[in-house]
């Protein structure tokens, strides 16, 4: 995907709705920004783990389980999620 991004009179740049929701993006969010040649590259960081050792084993088993019968789905973090309720 290419975005044409403009910079506001504070040197603010707007993301667009789908890439926010594309990237699990929010308010508050935290982004690592490197500079590479002559590009801007920003990355999502989580400060803290969203899953913990069990919840990612669980994970493991169930997508394990929905692969033997060709359920497989997993997007998005939303997916993820929704494996552990």
């Amino acid at each position: 995907m290419t975005l044409t991004l403009r910079l506001n009179a504070r040197n603010d740049i707007h993301l667009p709705s789908e890439v926010l929701k594309l990237l699990n993006l929010g308010h508050g969010r935290i982004l690592k920004a490197e500079l590479k040649d002559n590009r801007l590259i920003l990355i999502p960081v989580d400060l803290e783990p969203r899953y913990s050792h069990e919840d990612l084993e669980t994970i493991d088993k169930v997508y394990a389980d929905q692969k033997k019968k060709g359920l497989i789905h997993l997007k998005s973090d939303k997916d993820i999620d929704a494996l552990l309720e």
